[in-house]
């Protein structure tokens, strides 16, 4: 690891973020690393937009002020060769999902053991963990993949037409659904990609690879 790399830790709490910064300095590969810390999301972007050789950054999605999603797709916006582990005290899998959506490589427990977070950082740092882990405190692995996401075929159908910009009357109209049918399916559409709205749903499709229009899609006119 050269000398000049650093890492950068973005917790609001003192006495966790000084054992984080004790734990990894106590570390044989991490204390190679100059660690760098800051109080608040604001305050991290700063840092992280000036620090040279920047290797990783960890956040805490609960940060007051600027957190959450937002705020990690802001750090991947600017470092964005630069993993993201969100490092959490939620385990909602609503909140991890957001998390590993906006750009975090991992969400982590702070529940998890020491051990587990020292391997997973490693990991992260070598570039061998798979995009989308979420790890709780019982240190099982998760993986986020479109693949598993559960959704019927009538719901993935949906989603295409509603990334076509179509209403719910429109869908009705094509698919030959009642409207409180269609309205129900929307639902469970938001509620399996972990949003609340057809923007957001829509910006995910794309993202995650759901849907893209192309001319053998049936919905592609």
């Amino acid at each position: 690891m050269p000398t000049d790399a650093s890492l950068l830790i973005v917790e609001d709490h003192p006495l966790y973020r000084d054992g984080l910064v004790q734990l990894l300095t106590n570390d044989k590969v991490f204390s190679t690393l100059r660690i760098l810390t800051a109080e608040s999301a604001e305050t991290g972007i700063r840092i992280a937009r000036q620090a040279d050789n920047l290797k990783l950054i960890i956040v805490d999605p609960g940060l007051r002020g600027l957190h959450g999603a937002q705020a990690i797709s802001l750090f991947c916006a600017a470092c964005e060769k630069v993993p993201v582990l969100a490092l959490s005290a939620s385990e909602d899998r609503r909140e991890a999902a957001s998390a590993l959506r906006a750009g975090a490589k991992a969400f982590v427990s702070k529940e998890v053991s020491t051990e587990i977070l020292i391997e997973t950082l490693g990991k992260l740092l070598e570039g061998t963990l798979t995009a989308g882990t979420w790890i709780t405190r019982a240190g099982a692995g998760l993986v986020t993949d479109q693949t598993a996401i559960p959704l019927t075929p009538r719901q993935r159908e949906i989603l295409a037409l509603l990334c076509k910009g179509h209403s719910n009357k429109e869908i009705c109209l094509r698919l030959e659904l009642a409207e409180v049918t269609v309205k129900m399916h929307v639902s469970l559409v938001f509620r399996a990609l972990g949003v609340a709205n057809r923007t957001q749903a829509v910006a995910i499709a794309h993202r995650w690879g759901l849907y893209t229009a192309d001319a053998n899609d049936p919905h592609f006119t």
